[in-house]
């Protein structure tokens, strides 16, 4: 009975401990184990003599799970899982201890309390069992440190579909001590992750965990993996975290002493378990370790697919084993049999030992042993299954060459012979040649006992059906049982080589010309071993060199005589010698035969042509096929042949004193007549074939049919034209058996003209008349072929042309201007007589001349090319019909854009200034074509910041100078303004005004002789003379001061200061000063400066102003430097004593 149960999909230990609450429920199958019984279905987790024997019940549960049809599966590894969940793990479930709920099992529900806790585990107890404290401590440690680590690191991490981030360690009561020691039910992990073991097996509890572990990653990653993987890698896991156990042991030697059961078929023996055990670590040791296994298990492909998927794709550092299960297993055999250190051939990762014996892995034990070879050794009959394998040894050789033969009851079978190197030690393999007819495995080794000391035969059965749990169905089972099938193995020495003889060669003739083409060779190869297969190549010689070969196999053995008999035909005609020689099975050449030349002559060709008719017409193109072939070369048969070359040439005899060399010549007869087509090959050696011949009966019995069309549309009735329209026609389409370039065309246009010529299937032709209803003309096209002569009509009408129009560009002009209208139409074959213009809203028809008072009311015009004057700007429309000399009309409507005049701005041209001047700007615009009066003006002025609005004049003064502009623009009363009138006006610079003081310090009356430091105390004196010119005594420091002077322009009148930031800057940037005496020039406001030669100087002060580039004007000051004169008076009271009186500035 199965046990369905409903678990909730967020199984927190609240919601275990509340059934009711609002969860969304899920159907989940928990199994059923009342009707399991371990010993026969369970797997055995212990195997001791002191104990009672433990076993999982996992694959029985994954067997009802998946004959349920895996109900409520989950794969939360999958892209679309995966993208339906958040990344980050919550762990919003996470039990702790001391909590309680109640869990599903493969018993039933019972209720459990948490005991213990780790990083990674929630052990959880049944209520009312008692675990110590210290086995509890001893689980949650092993698990973080050993079991965790290990098996995720080789099998990928866990899903956490129950939000808990922990693996449940359930310990619950299922059977008593023995019998199933725990399990892993994968209709519960659809909504959980939990292990279960029994708490009356808690010794075992390490292995069980490591196991069951290992079968909870993989079911979810691949719930439909072959349970020879999974249970294999779940041995592994067992190993991984505890190394050799009994368990281990006895899984894996129960396979190895009989190496004969499948590895690929689960029947849930205990070999079974060893056999997926041993192939699982051969993967790890050779594929990557690790890594390769998490791949293989998270590779949704199955059994032996997902084992090549991996091998085609290792890990980086593998070691080579294949990329076929084939290869994959030939490796594999020769590993678990030999365990050798070399590449392939072991295990890195486990220590197999020779025998099987407690606690220790042993090697694939033989089938077979044999060292003793005084005669021949062979096996008895031995079963093995598909996928098993079975290992044979053989030493003691005496040099000669060891020959092996696997002889099975089915096909399928392979086999790899291990070859060890007396000297090196090293393994070498070589794979068994299967024979196709019987499946029957052969393998030959030279040097046995010499150069090779040791051999090993190999074999196993690849039975179609490979990877199978139980029978199920989707094994490809559907009756019966697992393949299985027996093996007898043959072994034996072969002292002497195979010999090969040519026992006759028989020449004959085929082809019935009288001379030897071909021959009969017989043979017989004998050989003196029990049994072996031989390559025979047979070769063909002309001139000594090979021309042909044929190679095949034969059976021999015994020292009985295989006879075999080939034919042989030369491609071309010469003295031909043949060779035999044997092969075994390594490729080695054993013996050969050769024969003395012989004439023989090539065997004609065979002619197989064909014509594509054998009644035709003249003219017409006859296709003649030609084919053939050349048959030579060697056969197994009488009658069959290597090569079936074919012809190197072709003649062809056409029967009309033409012929051909082509292989597909096509011919046209041009009489009439019966003729014989006769074709000849060639092969290569120079010989004709007999001839081959069809007649073929020539007639013209065809009418021409033809046919008259223009650009490729066929006429059949009228063609409407126009006058001097060039119309090229074409009678291409004419039918007859001659060719239209051998036919005579005659076209009759109608009017008069006719042209003909051999070929001239195309003409081209216009009509000069034609009238407003059309001129009728009958074209008459006649075809000649020269035995029957064709006429063909029809009827072309040809229509005046209409006036053509050649002008329809819009036109332009303005208001009050005339425009000459265009000539819009032309009549290409006539004239036009008629011409009447309509001119929509009126127009001013004279001409020239007009004014807003002209007359504006025409609307009608005769003239071809009236002028014609608007008053209104707008868009308007012109219509003109004409009527041509044929009475046919044509009318043109024309758009003309009647612009609105520009309005002229207009004023007096204003003349240079000053600052002082006052100018008035006075318009004197007006509108060509409107009231002047409503002209608005818009005065501009650059050294106003806005415009001046609708006044006629405008008066203004500018206070700076510079260059000024005056611009004006008017608008006209429709909105349109006038270009812009601009003048420039330049306000003159006034210089600037030189002021130029001077003075000398004195103190007390007496003048100093040098500058003052400060001018306490001085007296600044202002010696010069009666004209103003200054009179100084030499080295007298002068002070001349320039600070007075400034810029004319009215902004700076009155201002003061020299300093450019100040508000009452005097506009002065500049003072250059000139002393006369060859000083170099000082700048400055106020300058110091005396003269120390006397003599008459003139001093210049040059002052530069801000404006522009800077204007400049000078002052001068005349300087007088002599001393004072000196008056020389008498002392009155002493004659004797003169008095000196001298006077200074």
């Amino acid at each position: 009975m199965l046990v369905l149960t409903m678990l909730f999909a967020s199984l927190s230990p609240l919601a275990m401990a509340e059934p009711d609450s609002d969860a969304s429920a899920v159907e989940v199958m928990s199994g059923d184990l009342s009707e399991f019984d371990p010993s026969i279905e369970g797997k055995r987790y212990m195997f001791t003599n002191d104990s009672e024997p433990v076993f999982s019940a996992t694959g029985h549960l994954k067997m009802e799970w998946r004959e349920a049809g895996y109900p409520g599966l989950v794969l939360p590894f999958s892209s679309g899982y995966l993208n339906s969940k958040s990344t980050t793990r919550s762990c919003t479930n996470e039990w702790s201890q001391g909590d309680t709920g109640n869990i599903s099992t493969a018993g039933g529900t019972v209720s459990v309390t948490v005991q213990k806790t780790s990083a990674n585990s929630a052990i959880l107890v049944e209520n009312g069992q008692i675990i110590p404290s210290t086995t509890l401590n001893d689980i949650a440690s092993t698990w973080e440190s050993t079991i965790y680590p290990t098996v995720t690191t080789y099998f990928g991490s866990p899903p956490d579909l129950d939000d808990n981030c922990q693996i449940e360690i359930v310990l619950i009561s299922i059977d008593g001590a023995g019998g199933t020691g725990g399990y892993f039910s994968p209709g519960i992990s659809s909504v959980r992750e939990s292990v279960f073991v029994d708490v009356d097996d808690m010794s075992w509890r390490n292995t069980i965990l490591a196991h069951e572990f290992e079968h909870l990653l993989h079911n979810s990653r691949d719930p439909y993996e072959y349970l020879w993987i999974d249970e294999g890698a779940a041995d592994m896991a067992a190993y991984l975290c505890f190394g050799v156990t009994s368990t281990l042991t006895g899984h894996a030697n129960s396979w190895s002493e009989d190496s004969s059961l499948s590895v690929r078929w689960w029947n849930g023996r205990i070999a079974d378990y060893g056999a997926g055990f041993m192939f699982l670590m051969y993967l790890a040791d050779k594929l990557g370790g690790g890594a390769a296994i998490q791949r293989l298990v998270a590779d949704t492909a199955t059994g032996g697919d997902a084992v090549e998927n991996l091998a085609q794709n290792p890990e980086t550092g593998a070691t080579a084993i294949g990329t076929t299960m084939s290869e994959i297993f030939a490796n594999f055999s020769a590993a678990v049999s030999l365990d050798s250190a070399q590449g392939a051939f072991g295990f890195s990762n486990l220590d197999l030992t020779s025998g099987c014996i407690a606690a220790y892995i042993c090697k694939a034990q033989m089938s077979g042993y044999n060292d003793q070879w005084v005669n021949d050794w062979n096996s008895s009959s031995q079963n093995i299954e598909g996928w098993g394998m079975r290992a044979y040894k053989f030493s003691q050789g005496s040099g000669a060459p060891l020959n092996l033969m696997v002889q099975p009851t089915q096909f399928g079978f392979k086999g790899a012979i291990m070859s060890r190197d007396a000297d090196t030690g090293t393994w070498s393999m070589s794979s068994m040649r299967i024979d196709s007819g019987s499946g029957a495995g052969t393998g030959l080794v030279h040097g046995f006992g010499n150069t090779t000391d040791e051999v090993w035969l190999l074999t196993w059965y690849e039975s179609m059906v490979s990877d199978c749990d139980y029978n199920y169905v989707s094994c490809g089972i559907t009756t019966g049982s697992y393949p299985t099938a027996s093996v007898t193995v043959h072994a034996g020495l072969i002292t002497d080589p195979a010999e090969v003889s040519i026992d006759t060669i028989s020449p004959f003739d085929r082809d019935g010309d009288g001379l030897d083409d071909s021959v009969q060779i017989d043979m017989e190869v004998e050989s003196n071993a029990f049994f072996e297969i031989l390559e025979v190549t047979v070769e063909a010689f002309v001139n000594n060199t090979i021309s042909d070969s044929v190679v095949f196999d034969i059976t021999a053995g015994n020292s009985i005589p295989s006879p075999r008999s080939v034919w042989f035909t030369p491609p071309s005609s010469g003295d031909w010698s043949f060779g035999i020689r044997i092969r075994d099975v390594t490729g080695e050449i054993v013996d050969q035969a050769f024969s003395l030349p012989m004439s023989l002559a090539n065997m004609e060709p065979v002619a197989s042509g064909s014509v594509s008719t054998s009644v035709t017409q003249t003219w017409l193109p006859v296709d003649m096929f030609g084919s053939g072939y050349d048959s030579w070369g060697f056969g197994q048969l009488n009658g069959t042949f290597s090569h079936n070359d074919t012809p190197v040439g072709y003649v062809w005899d056409l029967g009309d004193n033409n012929s051909s060399g082509l292989k597909n010549p096509t011919h046209s007869y041009l009489n009439e007549g019966d003729y014989q087509v006769v074709l000849v090959v060639q092969d290569q050696g120079g010989y004709y074939s007999e001839p081959q011949s069809w007649n073929i009966s020539v007639s013209d019995d065809s009418d021409p049919v033809p046919e008259i069309s223009v650009d490729g549309v066929v006429i059949t009735d009228e063609l409407v034209l126009l006058t001097d329209q060039r119309v090229q026609f074409s009678a291409r389409g004419t039918t007859d058996n001659v060719p239209l370039d051998e036919l005579i065309f005659t076209w009759d246009w109608g009017d008069g003209q006719t042209e003909d010529g051999r070929g001239a299937a195309e003409a081209g032709h216009s009509w000069v008349d034609g009238s407003a209803d059309g001129i009728v003309y009958t074209l008459t096209l006649t075809v000649d072929d020269g035995l029957h002569s064709v006429e063909h009509s029809i009827y072309i009408k040809v229509l005046n042309r209409l006036p053509k129009q050649i002008f329809d560009e819009p036109l332009q002009t303005d208001t009050l201007t005339p425009l000459t209208m265009p000539t819009v139409f032309e009549d290409s074959d006539g004239m036009i007589v008629e011409y009447y213009w309509f001119f929509e809203g009126g127009v001013n028809l004279d001409g020239s001349g007009m004014t807003l008072t002209s007359d504006f009311s025409s609307t009608e015009s005769i003239e071809q090319n009236p002028q014609v004057g608007w008053l209104e700007p707008g868009m308007k429309n012109v219509t003109l019909e004409v009527t041509d000399d044929d009475g046919n009309t044509s009318v043109a409507i024309l758009q003309v854009q009647v612009l609105n005049q520009r309005p002229v701005a207009v004023f007096a041209r204003p003349l240079d200034g000053e600052v002082d001047t006052s100018y008035t700007f006075v318009s004197e615009s007006f509108d060509p074509d409107g009231d002047t009066a409503l002209l608005q003006t818009i005065w501009e002025i650059s050294d106003l910041d806005e415009p001046v609005y609708n006044v006629s004049s405008v008066s203004h003064t500018f206070l700076e100078p510079g260059l000024y502009t005056v611009s004006l623009t008017v608008i006209d009363e429709r909105g349109l303004s006038s270009a812009t009138k601009s003048y420039s006006i330049r306000i003159a610079n006034p210089l600037p005004v030189p002021e130029l003081e001077f003075s000398c310090p004195s103190i007390n009356g007496t003048v100093l002789g040098e500058i003052p430091l400060t001018e306490d105390g001085v007296v600044w004196q202002v010696p010069h003379t009666s004209t103003g010119a200054a009179f100084v005594a030499p080295g007298d420091p002068i002070r001349f001061d320039g600070s007075g002077s400034y810029d004319a322009d009215p902004l700076f009148v009155g201002r003061t200061s020299t300093d450019s930031e100040s508000s009452e800057w005097n506009g002065i940037v500049s003072w250059i000063w000139d002393f006369g005496d060859a000083s170099s020039p000082v700048s400055g406001p106020v300058v110091w400066h005396s003269y120390q030669i006397p003599g008459t100087y003139v001093v210049t002060l040059t002052v530069v102003d801000g404006f522009e580039g800077g204007e400049t004007n000078r002052t001068t000051l005349t300087v007088h430097v002599s001393r004072a004169p000196i008056i020389t008076t008498e002392d009155p009271i002493s004659p004797t004593t003169s008095r000196l009186t001298t006077w200074s500035c």
